[in-house]
């Protein structure tokens, strides 16, 4: 992959521009948006939707590598390296593997750039045709033009096709005519399926508005289907339900949106499905979702929200937005350019453009919501929006990584994240006070506050092992101060400890200790102040207390790590992060960024596990409040005498 990858630009050139399918970006999305174009045209008559017979194992591999020596010489060698011997395929329940000897091999990386430069000679063969535009997407081919032209272009496919392995299936090839050519178009073309109205094409519809209408009724019945499915897993694992729909259904939904215009209103029975029933089998609690805790879970995790689109709101931008993306590209398939170049900075300013209208839009919506919380939700919903505070939702739920939630765990998260009610919960807490979310968090009985802090120190310390942190220590025991005057406020006790030190963290050999502390923001202490101030507080009041005695004494540095039970982090504990992610590419080969992504999903879920555990966990037998007298007790005593 990484070899065929540093020629992925002269393949898309040599290929994009008729056959999408090398590796830009949008590239079956310019296709759609391209066909569409081209038949709503006046001067076009008909467009022709052709299928081909296994076409990516029945392409003639020989010829493809043959004429790729031709078109693309710096890949040529890989892949007459990958493809010289036929690749085994085994088969689950067959004793002998059979072997792929034409075609390309399922599964392989660079299959799709190697099937699109396979087809380029055939594509040739009917691009000197007047009057007929093509468009290939893999072995998706579609024509469009005068019904002759259409006509002679079909003919030539079907002639040359099959020495290059293409062969058109004409039982699964439709014609799509404009209505007062029909008579005609049958005439035609007697082998192949022929309609007024319009048909799939990649995921999405070209046609006639009541085609695209019918079509969005099946799919839209068809995606409330899935999503009952989905639904009832959700109510066993709302987890992996919530990961299948951020990352499988919506996705497709989301394809849709983007290639298929004005269907908002079709969207409705989808919207009402997630709404009433999606979202409470998340929660695990029966309730109807208000409006506004609906436009909350619609924001993308960043902004706070759990990123559960209404999609009967984003469809139309959402195709805007793609269409915007695919211009240039779309334009070169219409002007059929055998060769494309794309214009890098172009794009990049189209892509920051569209980043910053979506942005623009949820800090709308977010600022709008804000505005109708009461103060607690306020707070716990500005919570939810820090930067990496989000990191458990979008992580995948990996049991090996840590990242696996059940459903107390998950429901509970939620009720946290957006101070819902928690269900079945004692009334008073095993030390005597009300039971609530916040007190459950703050109260130490149970060992709960220090389970929290130890468990993210420990980790803390492994992943300075990790990236090859020298001599890490948890609670390593401070140097004596022996009479050294020092600020006030400074800790001088003689077995004073620190949570973690290690060497080589910011400077070679140097110590540099840490000192972790999770408070929670809506305690009667912090709730008061600005969520930046919170931070910042606790962090002055670590330096006050150790910051001197390190500096001075240990000769090293002091870093105050601060965290939050919501999931944000002080300034201090952003900057170890980074620098950790920094010391982290060596030793793995991991990029930064995800290095970063990889140690805030760690620490965020030890935070997140920890608070979660300490809602539920035993406290002991719960206290008595108020004194008993001893004459109150029946004690069952027999009487004297």
């Amino acid at each position: 992959t990484i070899v065929f990858g540093r020629h992925k630009a002269v393949v898309s050139t040599q290929s994009t521009g008729i056959q999408v399918c090398a590796g830009l970006p949008g590239g079956v999305e310019a296709a759609v948006h391209a066909a569409r174009e081209l038949f709503d045209d006046p001067e076009t008559e008909a467009l022709v939707l052709v299928d081909a017979e296994n076409a990516f194992n029945s392409l003639n591999r020989e010829a493809a590598l043959n004429n790729l020596y031709v078109l693309c010489p710096e890949a040529a060698t890989y892949l007459l390296n990958t493809y010289r011997e036929p690749a085994k395929l085994f088969i689950s329940g067959a004793d002998e593997a059979i072997l792929s000897e034409s075609g390309t091999t399922q599964g392989d990386p660079p299959a799709m750039s190697f099937y699109a430069c396979g087809t380029m000679p055939l594509i040739s063969t009917t691009n000197h045709l007047e009057g007929v535009k093509q468009i290939w997407y893999a072995d998706d081919s579609a024509a469009g033009g005068k019904l002759q032209g259409v006509k002679d272009w079909w003919d030539t496919l079907c002639i040359n096709g099959p020495a290059y392995g293409y062969k058109p299936n004409s039982c699964k090839t439709w014609l799509i005519v404009k209505p007062q050519l029909e008579t005609k178009a049958r005439e035609l073309f007697p082998d192949i399926n022929v309609t007024t109205v319009g048909r799939r094409y990649l995921g999405s519809f070209i046609g006639s508005e009541e085609g695209k209408a019918a079509f969005m009724e099946d799919k839209v019945t068809q995606w409330c289907k899935d999503l009952r499915q989905l639904t009832s897993i959700a109510s066993r694992e709302p987890q992996v339900a919530y990961s299948a729909f951020v990352y499988g259904l919506s996705k497709r939904w989301n394809y849709v949106c983007r290639t298929t215009p004005g269907i908002s209103a079709k969207l409705i029975p989808l919207e009402h499905v997630i709404r009433e029933e999606f979202i409470p089998a998340l929660l695990h609690r029966i309730f109807s979702c208000e409006d506004n805790l609906r436009d909350i879970f619609a924001l993308p995790p960043r902004y706070g929200g759990m990123g559960i689109p209404i999609l009967m709101n984003t469809a139309d931008r959402e195709y805007q937005y793609s269409v915007r993306a695919t211009c240039m590209l779309k334009e070169a398939i219409l002007k059929q350019e055998n060769e494309y170049y794309e214009d890098i900075n172009n794009s990049h300013e189209i892509k920051e453009s569209i980043r910053a209208d979506r942005n623009l839009y949820y800090s709308s919506k977010q600022s709008e919501i804000l505005t109708s919380l009461q103060p607690t939700a306020k707070l716990m919903f500005q919570l939810a929006a820090e930067k990496g505070a989000s990191s458990w939702l979008t992580a995948l739920p990996l049991k090996n990584y840590g990242y696996l939630l059940n459903k107390q765990q998950f429901s509970d998260a939620i009720a946290l994240r957006y101070n819902l009610t928690l269900k079945d919960c004692p009334k008073l807490c095993a030390c005597g006070e009300p039971y609530s979310a916040n007190h459950a968090l703050t109260c130490k009985l149970g060992g709960y506050v220090s389970l929290r802090h130890n468990s993210l120190r420990d980790s803390l310390a492994n992943i300075m092992r990790t990236v090859n942190c020298k001599d890490v220590q948890t609670e390593p025991i401070l140097l004596p101060v022996n009479g050294m005057q020092l600020p006030r406020g400074t800790i001088t006790g003689d077995q004073a400890r620190l949570d973690v030190s290690a060497r080589s963290v910011w400077n070679a050999l140097e110590r540099a200790f840490f000192d972790v502390r999770v408070f929670h923001a809506p305690a009667p202490t912090n709730a008061t102040k600005p969520i930046p101030a919170m931070y910042l507080a606790h962090e002055n009041e670590k330096k006050r207390a150790y910051n001197a005695r390190v500096i001075e004494v240990e000769k090293g540095t002091f870093t105050p790590l601060v965290f939050s039970t919501s999931g944000g982090m002080g300034v201090e504990a952003q900057r170890l992060i980074k620098r950790l992610a920094q010391k982290m590419e060596g030793p793995t080969g991991q990029r930064y960024s995800d290095s970063v992504s990889y140690i805030r999903k760690r620490l965020r879920f030890e935070v997140l596990k920890t608070t979660v555990i300490s809602l539920r966990g035993d406290r002991g037998p719960r206290l008595r409040t108020h004194p008993v007298l001893i004459q109150e007790l029946d004690l069952n005593l027999e009487p004297y005498g």
